[in-house]
């Protein structure tokens, strides 16, 4: 069994459209401290020799202001993109050999968005909130580097329409283990790479929702085995 804490510093790219307003979501990972207001994210999955059982959830609060300014560059007021999402990813995967897990499962999104304006700019607000699931196939690899030291990889694509119409995912790690609480090297300091894209529309009209967006920036964790 192993639980992992971790911290997922995901910048965001692409485009989120509410009814007739479409708004660029680029924030790069660099600035998510400045527009978080609240995130939470941990791993656990339990494995034998076959089987492994792995869960995963992702709770981001974001919000983002932009200046919008008129002729000759005068700030006429604030544009406010605001995005609070929910992951929650259930898979269960059969070992073809010890580095080599082949993964099938599905990835629980609930998001809600919004596009505010304040000041002098016109602009009429809009919000939606939106939950569907996404089947997902994928493989994980592991490889041990040394007794201390591994490589991670693990990536999936799904969707296909049932949730998304497409989505995929792809995360890179390293690691190192160690001693807590233990007289066993039982703990992971693990540090990486990870991104997800997802491309979701809905409805139509007033009713319309579009998501297309890439999630991507620095993973970092802490691995716990028992």
């Amino acid at each position: 069994y192993a639980i992992a804490p971790y911290l997922w510093m995901a910048g965001m790219d692409g485009t989120m459209k509410i009814a007739d307003q479409e708004q660029d979501v680029d924030v790069p990972f660099g600035d998510i401290i400045d527009n978080l207001d609240f995130a939470f994210m941990g791993h656990f999955d339990m494995r034998n020799e076959q089987w492994v059982i792995s869960s995963d959830i992702v709770f981001v609060d974001l919000g983002h202001d932009q200046d919008v300014t008129g002729e000759g560059g005068v700030a006429e007021g604030t544009l406010t993109t605001g995005m609070d999402m929910t992951l929650l990813e259930v898979v269960g995967g059969y070992r073809v050999s010890p580095a080599v897990a082949l993964l099938a499962g599905a990835r629980w999104v609930d998001m809600g968005g919004s596009i505010r304006y304040s000041g002098d700019v016109v602009g009429e607000n809009a919000e939606a909130s939106k939950s569907w699931v996404d089947p997902l196939v994928g493989v994980h690899l592991f490889a041990p580097l040394s007794e201390k030291w591994w490589l991670g990889a693990r990536g999936d694509v799904g969707g296909f329409g049932v949730g998304s119409d497409f989505t995929w995912s792809a995360m890179g790690t390293i690691g190192y283990r160690f001693r807590l609480f233990s007289e066993e090297n039982n703990a992971r300091a693990a540090a990486g790479y990870r991104a997800i894209y997802q491309d979701y529309s809905e409805g139509s009209g007033n009713n319309r929702f579009e998501w297309d967006v890439t999630l991507h920036g620095p993973i970092l964790g802490l691995v716990i085995e028992f």
